[in-house]
């Protein structure tokens, strides 16, 4: 019964999110979620070049951010969106999947240090330009 209920409240909750219109206030939280996964990807990235990360972890955590940062290309390219932002929503799905190819290429070779070190200056540009998407 707990797990029922446990898988009731987490479908309940993934609905919830990349939902509805894109309208300013989305555009901002989904840049925002964007800028996260790369920002986060940029020190994974750092990580394994410096060789400061196992393995696995660098594997799996690559695969699980570049997945999400997919689905919210996804996301932004099929959900509609309020006039006037339709460029800057559209500029953010491909961030998002430009952020989801570079975070695929670090799960791809999570022991390449030149790879993990050739992704971190792109990765950061990514932060930065998920930031000015979110104004």
């Amino acid at each position: 019964m707990r797990r029922a209920f446990a898988l009731c409240l987490s479908a309940a909750a993934l609905t919830g999110c990349n939902g509805g219109t894109v309208d300013r206030h989305a555009l901002k939280r989904d840049a925002e979620k964007v800028g996260s996964l790369a920002a986060e990807g940029e020190l994974l990235a750092d990580d394994v070049s410096k060789h400061a990360s196992t393995t696995y972890f660098a594997r799996v955590h690559a695969e699980e951010l570049s997945q999400a940062a997919s689905n919210l290309a996804d996301s932004l390219a099929e959900r509609p969106t309020s006039n006037g932002i339709e460029a800057k929503v559209h500029r953010l799905s491909r961030l998002a999947a430009r952020v989801s190819a570079q975070l695929e290429q670090l799960h791809l070779h999570p022991t390449d240090r030149l790879v993990a070190r050739s992704l971190r200056q792109p990765l950061s540009d990514d932060v930065h330009a998920a930031d000015r998407l979110s104004k």
